[in-house]
């Protein structure tokens, strides 16, 4: 599983310009500033969800379309998935893998490939480092599914040097139970351990994430 984290993590450092999908035209679209190519998509967000978000910065991916390409400046886990979703329309292949980005619930989960790009928003239940300087956590989805999820020392190392050179803070309280935390991954299977240690849950191994308190 380690060699699988590792090799996932170096595709951060194209991650921003590697999150492109597909949208369709528009004048709204022109005035947001994200007027595209016209691939289409029949899942992307809307003209006011969009508007929420329009304090994000944008640039032009390699195909020319424009996408968010700070996530850490997401005021919200909320309008994180925003971002994402237009970044990532799930009903595309795109990103690093080009492969469809999974949303993750119950019902996504139920017949969910391992290696699978997903992204989540879940409620922290309980959360601590771990002594290789990464962390995990134990989370619950909007559906109030468990899973869980494990930040590698890489992963972490690139965070602190992000925020040391002036960059927005995407873990604040890590570890605070009722804080949401929300991130883009690989997931793993259900090989994590529950909150019942006798029971598996879905591991999800981060590439990028930040918590918020909603």
């Amino acid at each position: 599983m380690r060699r699988l984290i590792v090799r996932a993590i170096g595709a951060t450092i194209l991650l921003a310009a590697l999150l492109a999908g597909c949208s369709k035209a528009g004048g709204w679209l022109d005035k947001l500033g994200l007027s595209s190519e016209p691939q289409h998509s029949t899942q992307l967000p809307s003209e006011h969800e969009l508007k929420r978000i329009h304090y994000m910065s944008q640039s032009r991916g390699p195909d020319g379309r424009p996408v968010f390409n700070h996530l850490e400046q997401a005021r919200s886990c909320h309008d994180l998935e925003i971002a994402m979703r237009w970044n990532r329309p799930p009903d595309v292949k795109s990103g690093p893998f080009n492969d469809k980005m999974v949303y993750l619930s119950a019902q996504a989960l139920a017949n969910l490939p391992k290696n699978s790009e997903v992204f989540f928003t879940g409620v922290i239940k309980a959360g601590r480092s771990l002594p290789s300087d990464g962390s995990i956590w134990s989370l619950k989805l909007k559906d109030d599914t468990e899973i869980q999820a494990i930040e590698t020392p890489e992963y972490a190392e690139k965070q602190a040097a992000a925020q040391q050179g002036g960059g927005t803070a995407t873990i604040v309280h890590p570890y605070t139970p009722g804080r949401v935390l929300c991130a883009y991954g690989v997931y793993q299977g259900n090989i994590g351990i529950g909150l019942d240690p006798h029971q598996h849950v879905p591991l999800v191994s981060i590439l990028f994430a930040m918590d918020r308190r909603r």
